[in-house]
């Protein structure tokens, strides 16, 4: 994360300190922490998953933080679903899956979050991405 800050400052020498330089860093840690913060003591996110968020935020700003958390969420989702029909299909021990069993079960969600960071990054490289400066 000082690394992101670090970048942002370095950035933001020739005088763009408000326009995706040191600021629009510091805003993605802070909104990445407040992102992660509720879903961890609900207990939806553990702490890797938070810290990563920051971490995105911090490297790379607010704009792709905010897209990779909604194409991480998204992912998340469609993994999440796959996660319940396999185990609801063939559930451990030979037991019978009722819902409750199968909701409580641990998922992980880093792996979506990553790859939803990966897809908003590779909008933003191709210019897809709305408001993308490269």
């Amino acid at each position: 994360m000082l690394v992101g800050l670090f970048l942002g400052a370095f950035e933001a020498l020739p005088g763009a300190v408000f326009v995706n330089g040191l600021v629009d860093h510091v805003a993605g840690l802070v909104v990445g922490f407040l992102v992660a913060y509720p879903f961890y003591t609900m207990g939806g996110l553990k702490a890797g998953d938070g810290k990563y968020l920051m971490a995105v935020g911090a490297m790379r700003g607010l704009g792709l933080l905010l897209t990779g958390a909604v194409y991480g969420a998204l992912l998340g989702g469609v993994i999440a679903l796959g996660f319940i029909a396999v185990r609801r299909l063939r559930p451990a021990n030979g037991a019978t899956a009722t819902m409750g069993g199968v909701m409580k079960t641990w998922i992980p969600y880093g792996v979506a979050l990553g790859l939803g960071t990966l897809v908003a990054l590779g909008l933003e490289l191709s210019g897809r991405l709305p408001g993308a400066t490269m």
